[in-house]
């Protein structure tokens, strides 16, 4: 294979699964549930796991190893812009899977070194997208911007499927140019695009403008019937405010599209 690039992928890699974690209460009762034990952590040890079925120990497992932004970005320092090939991704899944990994797991007042298993590991490695590309348009100017943590999250991002396409990676390039004639450049505007495009799936550029608009527009009449809006919550969640539509999360959203429209307005006109 001789790839350069491997040694380094497979220590950080190897760095983040092992990387301390902690249980929560869902995942904790999950654990009692099916493993029949008091306490989640008695449960997790390698004799009791092997006796489990995979999409059993995937299941528990899942919710404390799935890769975050940050743990992706850690792992772009060694990973190629043209993602690595299928040998290459299935030689790190048996070199992980027979090393025999521990990963220290905290419940409560209790910590309790971990196995992970061979199941979790092919999962976590399938959603780091390592075998993703960068669309050949955005290589350059991810390789110029200089600070390297930024070029981490901006690589990150660039390699998720949504910019694989030439039309958005246009859309993306938009955006970088815009930013930085405005000085409005955040990584944060990225990555909101990123999971925006993601979910609401525009057809293009024109339709990704509308979409935002309409966001906006929404919110703004949420606001302007509060009343209504305070019953459905109490209503739909037990008068406990909604994680996905409560006033932090709005106002977060609102300066994303503001900031997303002005920059593509910006663009627009100085074609």
């Amino acid at each position: 294979m001789g790839s350069s690039y491997y040694p380094a992928l497979l220590e950080c890699i190897r760095r983040e699964l092992s990387r301390p974690r902690e249980m929560s209460v869902r995942v904790g009762s999950a654990v009692c549930s099916l493993l029949d034990v008091r306490d989640p952590l008695d449960g997790l040890t390698r004799e009791i796991l092997q006796q489990r079925e995979p999409y059993e120990i995937e299941w528990l497992l899942s919710p404390m190893f799935t890769p975050d932004d940050q743990e992706r970005e850690r792992c772009e320092v060694a990973l190629p812009l043209s993602g690595i090939d299928e040998e290459t991704a299935e030689r790190l899944e048996l070199l992980l899977s027979a090393e025999g990994i521990y990963c220290q797991i905290s419940f409560g007042h209790r910590e309790r070194m971990v196995p992970v298993m061979p199941v979790v590991i092919e999962r976590y490695l399938r959603l780091l997208h390592l075998r993703d590309s960068v669309n050949p348009l955005l290589i350059a100017l991810l390789q110029s911007w200089p600070e390297a943590g930024e070029r981490s999250a901006l690589t990150s991002l660039a390699r998720r499927k949504v910019w694989q396409t030439d039309q958005w990676a246009q859309v993306f390039l938009m955006a970088w140019q815009a930013m930085l004639a405005r000085q409005s450049f955040q990584v944060e505007k990225f990555r909101f695009l990123t999971e925006f495009i993601t979910s609401y799936r525009p057809s293009d550029h024109a339709e990704l403008i509308s979409s935002l608009t309409n966001l906006v527009a929404a919110y703004h009449q949420d606001h302007e019937h509060p009343v209504y809006n305070q019953q459905l919550e109490h209503y739909q969640g037990g008068n406990i405010r909604s994680h996905s539509c409560g006033p932090e999360i709005k106002s977060y959203r609102l300066a994303m599209t503001h900031g997303l429209l002005t920059d593509f307005s910006f663009f627009d006109n100085a074609l």
